[in-house]
């Protein structure tokens, strides 16, 4: 429904895009998506995501799912490659801003030291995954992932 409703706001005719996957749905009582707690359905995995977690400029908070067929290790190895990569462009971006405003060339009125709200720090949640009877099933990051010695990384257990 919210595909449709887009396709029309936009006044598009063409099929593009999520609707190329739609019938996938036809005549299934149940398919898998995350739910957030008001009931939204932030993610229809591997088709798409809601309009509701789109990364923006002011984004905070991001969950992050990898999925595979071939192994959980093939899925922790992504994540990982992943988190650190995140972690290197956040060190990164925080270093060449606060770069760019020491200059003293900045166009509007510079903010006093420390008060910046750009911060290099990366902080993972630990997430521990059980099935439907309550069994633990994973935990991730371990105390083996995320082996890389990160200053900026923080896993909160």
């Amino acid at each position: 429904m919210e595909a449709d409703e887009l396709r029309k706001q936009k006044k598009r005719q063409n099929v593009t895009g999520l609707h190329k996957y739609l019938q996938l749905l036809k005549g299934k009582e149940m398919y898998p998506c995350l739910v957030d707690a008001e009931g939204h359905v932030i993610s229809f995995p591997p088709i798409t995501n809601s309009e509701k977690t789109k990364i923006k400029k002011t984004t905070k908070e991001l969950f992050l799912e990898v999925t595979s067929a071939a192994s959980l290790q093939t899925c922790k190895d992504v994540m990982d490659a992943l988190i650190l990569k995140m972690a290197e462009l956040n060190k990164f971006t925080a270093e060449h801003q606060e770069e760019a405003g020491s200059d003293g060339e900045g166009d509007g009125p510079q903010e006093p030291a420390g008060s910046s709200e750009t911060s290099s720090e990366l902080i993972v949640q630990q997430v521990r995954t059980v099935d439907q009877d309550g069994s633990l099933k994973v935990v991730y990051p371990s105390k083996t992932d995320l082996c890389s010695a990160i200053s900026n990384l923080t896993v909160v257990w």
